[in-house]
């Protein structure tokens, strides 16, 4: 017995070395694509491609003719191993889910999300409510005609809710690489973080009913339920929120430069401690530690000093990014593992597909009646036809509906065959039922949607976005120097805001997420070019050195040096061409060296500009890319550009 134990632990360490791997081979993989701009493959689906391979590669040692009937060390250490690749639910609620929803939270932009909470909330909790019935709805009805598999009213239920999870790993990574519009993607954003946590909740409170009868008071005790376990959860992750930004408002240690490895480390003991009180206490522990994130966000992180603020965003981006690659692996892994191909209900995959289609619906719903409030000249303005097209193609399901599905699995929630008809009631006579469970169906049809909509709609979200404009203008520049305000209209995040902080003016964020979490555009070595801060300090080094050489300045000097005197607004005219065309060469050597940048540094960055209005929609990296692949010629690589999107039309 004890020997047994101990070569499953060692098959367990065994899998968490391949799980490595396939972790390292996804970024790897996934870096190489983006710098070849294949954006039809997006880095969910390597992730799940590199699960397959590694559990596919142990399922064929298992299997070979080397290990049939033979009781050898090495074929009990894989069969072993398999076992260890199994989706394990409690594993990925406690070490996979929480960082990736609390950074969520935490880098989120807190006043686009707010400024646009209405819209979000309707999507995120009466969408998933009306998407839960309308699919749970469609698919019961396809059952009992006949047309597919016909799993049971509650099985079908919870299907619905489980399926509305939406997973905004794969449209949100290239949103940001994109630069959406910001209001899109707040609402696209807030909608699958909060829809994933309503989701959750919803599918537990449906499975209450696997052991109780369905009565009138069952249905409201139900209801109490979900509101209880919500709205508990949701209260605890804001009193650690706001504990978190007293405690660091009285510490001060944002004073002290030199501690902000210490200010990382105690923020994260907040959102854990929150976390598993909400489970320790049955309530949800994904609710609380989203609303800790972002009341973190709002108050506790503006008493962090700038290092620690930055670092912080950082650590949980990079524990964030590690987890989500990792929950596609190991979706890539159960694909082999789990009987997904085991007499596949693929009618029922084909019907379910289309009723989540139909579900995603009320995303038309909330912006009509979002825009009855909106004007054309409103802030924020009226949702688009565009908008609306993007939040509903971009419904992906992954990880969070997997999971629920799983764990339904592994506990046999609904363990009839047939959803409880008996053959000779079925309309078709007989041919759907054979050696599947209501549990069984929906892993199978859950895995299949998860996967289809990875590669299919996270591959293409690429192009409908750039086709649908609903791009950010790449010359805006405003997001470099933040807009200070005060928001008279609510007193109450005022008064939080000056009890929670030291701060009495809040600064609103113009970028998708907080800076530190954003992949930077440029080197933060190099100035960015068209950017207001890198003119700001062109400018005022430039006065710098022309003041102490005592040298007599040109009219034009006079003019740029009055201007990086007055205001940052007043640079919103001048381009960093201009700057450049009205100095000498030894005045602009000397500026360059106080910005601490060279001549052709600053050239790049003109060249790469020149590409974005040319090119709009790529990353600054694929610019510098696309001109070093033709010599730095603008001309070229626009030509270049031109002839592959010829090319990739035919």
């Amino acid at each position: 017995e004890a020997e047994v134990e101990e070569e499953k632990i060692v098959a367990g360490k065994w899998a968490t070395v391949f799980g490595m791997i396939a972790l390292a081979g996804t970024f790897s993989i996934g870096f190489i694509l983006e710098t070849k701009h294949v954006h039809w493959i997006p880095e969910a689906a390597v992730g799940v491609m590199m699960g397959v391979a590694v559990a596919l590669i142990a399922k064929l040692v298992r299997d070979s003719s080397d290990c049939e009937g033979i009781e050898s060390q090495f074929c009990k250490e894989v069969s072993f191993m398999m076992d260890a690749e199994k989706f394990d639910y409690e594993f990925f609620m406690t070490w996979l889910l929480p960082p990736i929803i609390f950074e969520a939270g935490y880098n989120m932009n807190a006043m686009a999300f707010f400024a646009n909470i209405k819209p979000t909330a309707f999507y995120a909790f009466v969408g998933t409510f009306l998407s839960t019935f309308v699919v749970g709805g469609l698919v019961f009805a396809a059952g009992q005609l006949g047309l597919c598999y016909p799993l049971g009213m509650l099985a079908s239920l919870t299907f619905g809710s489980l399926i509305s999870a939406t997973d905004p790993v794969t449209v949100l990574a290239v949103f940001q690489a994109l630069g959406v519009k910001i209001d899109l993607f707040s609402m696209v954003f807030g909608e699958s973080v909060l829809n994933d946590a309503v989701a959750i909740v919803l599918s537990k409170t449906l499975l209450s009913f696997t052991h109780t009868p369905v009565t009138m008071a069952s249905i409201l005790g139900a209801c109490v339920s979900f509101l209880k376990i919500f709205f508990g959860s949701a209260a605890i992750g804001v009193i650690f929120g706001c504990i978190a930004a007293l405690v660091f408002k009285h510490l001060g240690l944002k004073h002290h430069h030199e501690v902000h490895f210490i200010e990382c480390a105690l923020s994260c003991t907040f959102p854990w401690s929150a976390y598993f009180i909400a489970e320790a206490s049955g309530l949800s522990g994904i609710v609380t530690i989203l609303m800790c994130g972002i009341v973190m966000a709002t108050y506790a992180r503006k008493n962090f000093g700038t290092e620690a603020a930055n670092l912080t965003s950082q650590v949980y981006k990079c524990l964030a990014l590690v987890a989500e690659t990792f929950v596609f692996v190991y979706l890539g892994m159960a694909m082999v593992i789990f009987p997904i191909f085991d007499h596949t209900v693929g009618i029922l995959v084909f019907f379910a597909t289309l009723a989540c289609f139909v579900g995603r619906l009320h995303i038309y719903l909330g912006s009509w009646i979002t825009n009855f409030f909106r004007g054309p000249l409103s802030d924020p303005p009226a949702i688009s036809g565009n908008y609306m097209f993007v939040m509903w193609f971009s419904g992906l399901r992954g990880g969070v509906a997997f999971a629920l599905a799983a764990v339904s699995y592994a506990n046999m929630d609904f363990g009839q065959e047939c959803g409880g008809l008996d053959e000779l009631d079925f309309p078709s006579g007989d041919t759907y039922c054979s050696h599947m469970t209501d549990s069984k169906a929906i892993l199978q049809v859950t895995m299949v949607i998860a996967v289809f909509t990875i590669f299919v709609f996270g591959g293409s979200i690429t192009k409908v976005a750039r086709v649908l404009n609903v791009l950010e203008p790449k010359v805006k520049e405003s997001s470099d120097l933040p807009e200070i305000i005060q928001d008279e209209s609510s007193a109450g995040h005022n008064f939080l805001l000056r009890f929670l902080t030291s701060e009495t003016v809040y600064t609103k964020e113009s970028n998708l997420r907080f800076d530190a979490a954003m992949e930077p555009d440029e080197d933060e070595t190099t100035p960015k070019n068209g950017s207001m801060v890198e003119k700001w300090k062109l400018l005022t080094t430039m006065k710098t050195c022309l003041s102490a050489h005592g040298k007599k300045m040109k009219q034009d000097e006079v003019k740029l040096i009055s201007v990086s005197s007055s205001t940052p607004e007043a640079l919103k005219s001048l381009s960093t061409r201009e700057i450049k065309d009205s100095l000498s060469s030894n005045q602009l050597e000397m500026a360059y060296q106080g910005v601490g940048v060279s001549k052709s540094d600053l050239d790049a960055h003109e060249k790469i500009d020149e590409l974005r209005i040319a090119i709009p929609g790529l990353s600054s990296s694929a610019y510098r890319k696309m001109l070093e692949d033709v010599g730095m010629d603008v001309t070229r690589a626009i030509d270049k550009n031109r002839k592959e999107d010829n090319l990739s039309m035919l």
